[in-house]
């Protein structure tokens, strides 16, 4: 039977783990990572414990090349390794571990959108994705394919429904390869380097809101920093304002001030102007207090006025 050992940190790694037991591989271990503030890591999961439902031997690791899961890896004696949710760069030394090599996942249609933040992004440019696995090599997911399962992102998706999107097309593609996997086929086909794109990493600050984008641009940004990414943000009264979710006004005709609240409805949503076109901004919340935000209020800031004030405020400091 072939003998599987398992590297990851989210929610995919899980769920990639199950798909292996479900398909009786043997998964002789799971490498699970555990960063020092677990919120920071977007889709982050707790493989201890699903490794404990199954009785899957299990190591928590830092820094996945420290020599003690080398170790621990080689003494699993693994065929394959999947390598799939954590963002560190394994070692050479991890290639010779397993005897037919390391198995990458990535969520876009390969060679397309290589890289960084790629659920982010895809979501961003409402473009397709899709469950990729390859074998991993020296380059950043440009290993040869050994499935994929494509999907369409709609308008309407934000991360956390990509994320589930990403999520059935695993099982998808899955079911498709490890049946002829277990059968002992190993036929990856190489990328289209010619085709080859990358995407650059996405932080928590590039969730940041300029309201003279248009609304569909500030759309976009809304739901591609969703859940379980940290939330697109702007500020009101000196505060930080999360959003979570928003959706494209189509039909009331409205012109207000860029950034100002035109209307607030019974649920409490705002409807905001924009560079261009409407936005309305629909589940919210301010990071360290609750304040009422009302029409007439305004998000974000004028920068030449915030300058003007500080400048005041260091001449008045000096002065005395």
């Amino acid at each position: 039977m072939c003998k599987v050992l398992v590297i990851g940190a989210v929610n995919t790694t899980a769920k990639i783990i199950q798909k292996l037991v479900d398909h009786n591989l043997h998964v002789v271990g799971v490498l699970g990572h555990e960063p020092k503030n677990k919120d920071k890591v977007s889709g982050w999961a707790d493989l201890s414990l699903l490794s404990s439902t199954f009785n899957i031997d299990y190591k928590g690791f830092t820094k996945i090349n420290d020599d003690a899961n080398l170790k621990w890896a080689l003494e699993a004696k693994p065929d394959i390794i999947f390598a799939v949710g954590f963002s560190q760069l394994l070692h050479e030394q991890w290639f010779s571990i397993s005897k037919l090599g390391c198995i990458g996942f990535h969520p876009t249609m390969l060679p397309l959108g290589r890289g960084r933040a790629p659920l982010a992004w895809i979501t961003l440019e409402q473009t397709y994705g899709s469950a990729s696995f390859f074998l991993m090599g020296k380059g950043a997911d440009d290993g040869p394919i050994f499935s994929q399962s494509i999907f369409k992102v709609e308008e309407n998706d934000d991360a956390g429904s990509v994320e589930t999107k990403i999520l059935k097309h695993i099982d998808v593609a899955l079911d498709q390869w490890l049946p002829e996997l277990k059968k002992g086929f190993w036929n990856p086909i190489p990328q289209a380097e010619y085709l080859a794109s990358y995407y650059g990493v996405r932080k928590e600050e590039d969730g940041l809101i300029n309201w003279n984008d248009n609304a569909g641009s500030i759309n976009r940004l809304i739901k591609a920093a969703s859940r379980p990414h940290p939330g697109a943000y702007t500020y009101c009264k000196d505060e930080k304002l999360t959003i979570w979710s928003s959706r494209i006004e189509k039909e009331i005709q409205f012109k207000g001030v860029i950034g100002r609240v035109l209307l607030k409805n019974d649920e409490g949503k705002l409807l905001i102007q924009t560079g261009q076109g409407l936005v309305w901004i629909e589940d919210y919340e301010f990071v360290d207090q609750e304040i009422s935000i009302n029409v007439g209020d305004k998000l974000g800031y004028n920068i030449e006025d915030e300058i003007y004030k500080i400048k005041k405020d260091l001449k008045k400091l000096k002065d005395e």
